[in-house]
């Protein structure tokens, strides 16, 4: 087998909201993984032939034990998300790449965090990160419902405070109001935002509106059917779709 592969069994699958399920992977011979930053991913090759990428939503710290994951499930997808929630059982042992960053999280003085959906990802490995230095940052966390919020009680629990979830019942204009949220911005802030295409076009747009500094606003897309998942520029198979403003990197 290939040295950039990582063979990592599943040791635990747990229900996070309605049609997301996390996955937390170890190392198949119980030896210690690769580390990895907020914002990174992994390659994981699914039943069925499927190439995903997803993003690690764990906090990095954990990294010489296990990773995490999260699929939201999607019925009209190409079918990877299915095979992930089907066909992959506790003890399977699934092929994937070593962690990849193309979502850093670079140096500010204070973070403004925006996530959708299973967008939630790679924020919430990012949320563990700032914790831990002491720096100032909030999240804005924007679902449908409860129901349907990933990590809804680790988030009220272990980050009370720096949290606001924001349910809008399926209308948008009822949710986050985005241009309000980026009418004022403190000297030294970075805006990351991961989600669906249209809260990235709204924070976007927003941001624009209000003369953010473009290097200091970072997005990640996803496909509907994965967490952080990439469409590849070369091919049509579901991988990632990052979008980062440029002097980002």
């Amino acid at each position: 087998m290939a040295t950039d592969t990582l063979r990592l069994r599943v040791r635990r699958i747990t229900p996070e909201a309605e049609g997301i399920f996390s996955y937390e992977l170890v190392a198949s011979n119980g030896g210690r993984l690769p580390p990895f930053e907020a914002g990174s991913h992994l390659d994981v090759h699914v039943p069925g032939g499927f190439l995903r990428q997803y993003s690690l939503c764990n906090d990095p710290e954990d990294t010489h034990h296990r990773y995490v994951i999260a699929v939201q499930r999607d019925d009209h997808g190409r079918g990877g998300s299915r095979a992930m929630h089907e066909l992959v059982r506790e003890g399977d042992v699934l092929t994937t790449s070593f962690p990849h960053c193309d979502f850093p999280l670079l140096y500010a003085r204070r973070y403004v965090l925006v996530a959708g959906g299973i967008g939630i990802t790679p924020l919430l490995s990012m949320a563990y990160a700032l914790r831990r230095q002491h720096i100032p940052w909030h999240l804005h966390y924007c679902t449908r419902s409860p129901e349907r919020t990933a990590f809804r009680a680790r988030l009220s629990s272990a980050f009370a405070g720096h949290v606001t979830l924001h349910h809008d019942g399926g209308d948008p204009a009822r949710g986050l109001d985005v241009k309000a949220l980026l009418a004022t911005r403190t000297g030294g802030t970075r805006l990351y935002c991961c989600g669906p295409a249209g809260l990235m076009r709204a924070v976007r747009e927003a941001s624009l509106l209000h003369q953010w500094p473009r290097e200091k606003v970072h997005f990640e897309a996803f496909s509907a059917e994965a967490s952080g998942a990439i469409i590849d520029r070369a091919d049509t198979r579901r991988r990632v779709v990052v979008e980062h403003s440029p002097g980002a990197t």
